[in-house]
């Protein structure tokens, strides 16, 4: 993949994590969740975002080369958090792989410490 479509694969992918994220289905499902698993959704959720307003605003240019330094742990990031998104029976689950997911992205872009 070029630099671009792994951009746009990822944001794809952080936009796809958001919506589940806010989803009706996601929410009855954090209704019973303990408080713990709450808070970490709530910060996932926010790093989420900031990871896309990050990647939407930094030009191209400026994280081409860690964009294909870390294609293939991005790619199996994608795929591995879509499998995660699609069996939300366990939010700390799909959380820590939203989280591992965040991680990645970081590396290009600098996003976050730890997710």
């Amino acid at each position: 993949m070029t630099p671009t479509e792994i951009r746009r694969a990822t944001l794809v992918q952080l936009r796809a994590a958001r919506e589940d994220m806010m989803s009706t289905r996601w929410m009855l499902k954090l209704r019973t969740a303990a408080q713990q698993e709450k808070d970490d959704h709530a910060r996932t959720l926010v790093t989420v975002q900031h990871a896309i307003l990050e990647l939407e605003n930094k030009k191209l240019a400026e994280i081409r080369d860690a964009l294909a330094e870390n294609e293939d742990a991005i790619s199996e990031g994608i795929d591995s958090l879509k499998k995660s998104l699609r069996k939300i029976e366990k939010v700390d689950k799909a959380i820590k792989a939203v989280g591992q997911f965040l991680q990645l992205v970081g590396k290009v872009a600098k996003l976050v410490a730890t997710a």
